[in-house]
């Protein structure tokens, strides 16, 4: 009996390939797209590809021990609370120390003034006050980031990989890939490119990566990464 094919998407070269166009898409729809900066193609694809290739492990709810439920909040408010700290604190610092409080300001340069800017800029392209432009982008970031983004990285691109490299390795690329998709959300403010702003925010979701591709390797589900990443995604609009 002979071996079954490996199929391209299975293989790492796919995995990076695939990831890639899937970036393209998302910087098209948040620059050029008249609906930009909300990149409804990608979201689908990202959804729908690890569904049609069953690259992800669900399992039964019922197998998660209940002990995950209660910690998962825990686990999405601490992870909150550390990654602002690095923005707010530690990165806020070295921005001071380069050229002054004055920089905290600057959209360039500082992560929530850069959200301001895009939403401003998105604002203009659609024709749309800045108020409800922020509040359809946020609400459409809360309902799919933590099911879509899950299924694809985790599901897909961790999932595929780990089949034939270490978990380290997986872990490792499938945040990377995740980190650096986020910096496709600020294009809509070329040729003015928040460079230093967009690396810190991207640094933070690399670390996020990180934590949930390790629950993903730990509970072989991804129902806690998936509920971890709704509630730390949730908790801005709850804290205000």
């Amino acid at each position: 009996m002979t071996e079954a094919k490996t199929k391209f998407h299975e293989t790492r070269a796919g995995v990076f390939l695939i990831s890639f166009a899937l970036m393209v898409i998302a910087g098209l729809e948040n620059s050029v797209a008249p609906w930009a900066p909300f990149y409804v193609v990608y979201a689908a694809l990202a959804t729908w590809l690890p569904i049609k290739w069953g690259t992800y492990r669900f399992g039964s709810i019922k197998a998660v021990p209940w002990w995950w439920w209660v910690i998962s909040p825990i686990i999405a408010i601490l992870a909150q609370a550390i990654l602002s700290l690095l923005l707010n604190g530690v990165y806020a610092r070295i921005v001071v120390a380069m050229g002054g409080v004055e920089r905290l300001d600057d959209p360039l340069i500082a992560v929530l003034p850069m959200f301001n800017a895009m939403f401003a800029a998105a604002s203009e392209h659609l024709g749309v006050e800045v108020g409800v432009v922020s509040t359809a982008y946020f609400a459409f970031i809360v309902a799919w980031a933590g099911a879509g983004e899950e299924l694809y990285f985790r599901g897909y691109v961790q999932g595929t990989l780990r089949k034939r490299h270490s978990a380290r390795y997986s872990i490792l690329v499938a945040a990377s890939l995740f980190a650096v998709r986020h910096y496709m959300q600020m294009l809509l403010m070329l040729p003015k490119y928040p460079i230093f702003a967009a690396s810190a925010w991207v640094l933070t979701g690399f670390l996020f990566g990180i934590l949930l591709g390790y629950l993903y390797e730990r509970t072989k589900s991804l129902w806690v990464p998936i509920a971890i990443h709704y509630v730390f995604n949730i908790i801005p609009f709850l804290v205000g």
